[in-house]
């Protein structure tokens, strides 16, 4: 969203500090799964050591997390609530972090929410920009959602975003400044893909070259960061202040895409580096965990037999896999501020919103029905299986003059007929009857049927 010109400059450049920390805190969890549990047994003693924040009353939030197929634990598909907080805590005191701050500023200022399905071999994860306008859990008024943790701690905003989204959020975390430099430094730098030349001087960030860079702990932390980036113009000089001109509207989302982009350039660097290697975990865990100050705070309810059982499950799992969506918002003013609501009503919300509502795709249980003339459903029922769903039966229909194919549901099954058909390509229709036995959907292949993608439809980048 973009922000009135003029508007506290000086405090607006203290608050940004913290808008990309959000992206190491992916790494912090993921990092510690990959190593499985050989690794994580190497580093049980300091994930013992991890800070915890008491909101385990606010997790699985009943009502949210209650729907057809959801699975909350054990081996089911989970939300992380995952919040970079504008703390400088730990950070060198001659950092110019500390420059016109309070080393005790505890600011929301990123969240992004992660789901990881192991059963579906899936990662995705959805940016929640920070003007986003909400009801505040258990308030009586509407604040941005980065006012949340303010106004009554992690609990609040774990409430406030689960009871709006209407997502479950099983496990929270949060990363300080000072860990986002440390991994950077752990991984050795982080190369980044740039598109184009980059400049922002009020946070020394400066790539006059296109191509793959890598970056720096300061100057990813200025990448990310950056809400006021200029460019290179065709055939400029770079030496001349003039050549360089604004790049992109200069808002919110667009720095959410680079926090995506770049945490995923994290995780893949992290792997090169041998993250699941747990020697290597071990050094880059010294890195984030060591010292006095920890530069993560997990919830109270995850166990470390969890992140082993997570690693397991995910030791060969290609980060390039992970999925990136983002929330259809619009501009707007209320009560004098300029914010960003939902637009609502759309397929792009409901996609997004079910794919986060929704258990694992394998508690989706699929019959699988021939009904065209020369079809065969075989192939059909293999790749579901790998895409992650459950077939529980293949046969043949009542018909085989099909065309179109159809996805038949109960009403209670809806949620798990819309994930289905975003998976199918050509798109079927869906039909809703009043009974399915044995499966949650029946599946009728239609002459039309061609492919089951990897990624459901709808997918932001």
């Amino acid at each position: 969203m973009r922000r009135r010109r003029g508007e506290r400059r000086s405090r607006e450049r203290r608050r940004t500090w913290g808008q990309r920390l959000v992206v190491l805190a992916g790494l912090v969890v993921f990092a510690a799964a990959a190593g499985g549990a050989a690794g994580l047994g190497v580093l049980k003693s300091q994930v013992g050591q991890i800070p915890r924040v008491s909101v385990g009353l606010s997790l699985d939030l009943p009502g949210t997390s209650a729907r057809p197929g959801q699975q909350s634990g054990g081996a089911g598909a989970e939300n992380f609530l995952l919040v970079g907080i504008d703390s400088a805590v730990g950070v060198d005191p001659d950092s110019p972090v500390h420059i016109g701050r309070d080393v005790n500023t505890l600011l929301t200022d990123s969240v992004i929410l992660v789901r990881i399905d192991p059963e579906a071999d899936r990662v995705a994860m959805l940016s929640i920009p920070r003007d986003l306008w909400v009801p505040i859990a258990g308030k009586a008024r509407s604040e941005r959602v980065n006012a949340a943790r303010g106004i009554g701690g992690p609990a609040v905003l774990i409430e406030t975003v689960s009871e709006y989204l209407g997502v479950p959020i099983h496990h929270y975390a949060e990363i300080n400044f000072a860990g986002f430099l440390r991994v950077v430094e752990a991984v050795d730098g982080v190369p980044v893909e740039i598109a184009q030349p980059i400049r922002d001087d009020t946070l020394g960030l400066r790539i006059e070259e296109a191509g793959v860079v890598t970056l720096d702990p300061d100057t990813a932390l200025a990448y990310v960061r950056t809400r006021r980036p200029l460019t290179l113009a065709a055939g400029g000089d770079p030496a001349d202040d003039g050549d360089w001109v604004r790049l992109g509207v200069w808002n919110d989302l667009e720095r959410n895409q680079r926090q995506q982009e770049f945490m995923v350039a994290a995780l893949k660097r992290a792997v090169e580096r041998g993250i699941r290697n747990p020697l290597t975990l071990r050094r880059v865990a010294d890195h984030l965990l060591g010292g006095e100050n920890p530069s993560i705070t997990l919830d109270d309810l995850i166990t470390v037999g969890q992140l082993v059982e997570l690693g397991d499950e995910f030791r060969s799992f290609e980060v390039d896999r992970i999925e990136r969506y983002k929330l259809p918002v619009r501009d707007a003013t209320i009560d004098g501020k300029q914010v960003l609501v939902l637009v609502e009503g759309g397929e792009e919300l409901r996609s997004v919103l079910e794919l986060f509502r929704a258990g694992s795709l394998a508690g989706v249980r699929v019959r699988v029905l021939n009904a065209a003339a020369s079809g065969t459903v075989a192939e059909l029922e293999s790749d579901l299986e790998r895409a992650g769903f459950s077939v529980v039966e293949r046969g043949n229909a009542d018909r085989f003059d099909l065309g179109r194919s159809v996805v038949r549901h109960t009403s209670a099954s809806e949620g798990e007929a819309m994930t289905l058909a975003r998976y199918l390509s050509p798109e079927p229709r869906l039909e809703q009857v009043g009974d399915i036995i044995g499966a949650d959907v029946e599946l009728l292949v239609g002459a039309d049927a061609a492919s089951v993608l990897d990624t459901p439809r709808a997918a932001a980048s």
